[in-house]
């Protein structure tokens, strides 16, 4: 073999070695799902924008950008989420769900079938009828199409964890007129812990689930008529020896316990 075959041999070998190790679209997922989740249970609001500039170029794979645009969808409801308790103006969370609501509906546009979708776009137009709470028309128009979107995930997945989780959410937030119970929201969650399985960190799909569902028994029992604070301080602490970096969990959660324990210590 000649030195000019060879150099041409081993120049042709290393860039197929090169174009050969590039992660698929699937494997960026998986990467971008552990990222993402890890970022929100830290309320890192840096990491969650950062990653989702990042995973947004995955957006236009054939066959996985429908599972791109809901993890976009997610990193933006959770910078909103965590940016909610850190002082986040009004327009930058009106921003983030406007982008979240966004993506998830691009998700779904995707993949019809995918209850994930629309579930969180559902919590998303909710939380987004809120804000817009002093104008009649638009909080009416976001209702109805989180009911729409939520109507949807149910008849797809209806013990799905995170479609029950977003019906929890329904239950503990709206008003009695429009649905609102405590109760039927401490029953929600009961049934999302017992509906969700182990994590799969092979997998670019959402997995999320049972941590989400004892942190929001822990806030239902604490907020309800009749508080149950030794229940709540063990739901939140049983959410957070699954997650221990939880930020909000372990440093909002539970002081608000910890309050209310003490204010109803000394009103009586």
């Amino acid at each position: 073999m000649s030195t000019r075959t060879l150099i041409a041999f081993l120049l042709i070998f290393f860039a197929t070695s090169v174009v050969s190790a590039k992660p698929s679209t699937k494997n960026q997922l998986i990467a971008a799902k552990a990222a993402v989740m890890d970022a929100d249970y830290r309320g890192d609001l840096a990491r969650l924008a950062s990653l989702r500039e990042e995973i947004k170029p995955l957006s236009d794979d054939p066959s996985l950008g429908y599972l791109a645009d809901y993890w976009t969808g997610y990193a933006s409801w959770r910078l909103a989420a965590n940016g909610s308790n850190e002082q986040m103006t009004q327009d930058d969370l009106k921003a983030h769900l406007d982008r979240a609501a966004a993506d998830f509906e691009s998700s779904l546009r995707k993949r019809e079938d995918f209850a994930d979708a629309y579930a969180a776009a559902s919590s998303v137009h909710g939380w987004i009828a809120f804000l817009h709470r002093d104008d009649q028309a638009i909080m009416n128009a976001h209702i109805e199409t989180s009911k729409r979107f939520l109507t949807k995930a149910e008849s797809l997945e209806p013990d799905n964890p995170r479609v029950l989780w977003v019906r929890g959410g329904v239950f503990l937030f709206a008003p009695p007129a429009y649905g609102g119970s405590p109760e039927r929201a401490i029953e929600t969650y009961r049934k999302q812990i017992d509906a969700s399985g182990p994590l799969m960190p092979s997998s670019p799909l959402p997995d999320w689930g049972k941590p989400e569902a004892l942190m929001s028994l822990a806030y239902a029992l604490m907020i309800k008529s009749s508080p149950d604070l030794d229940a709540a301080t063990d739901n939140a602490r049983a959410a957070l020896k699954l997650q221990p970096q939880w930020h909000y969990a372990r440093d909002i959660l539970m002081p608000q316990i910890e309050a209310k324990r003490k204010q109803m210590t000394e009103g009586k």
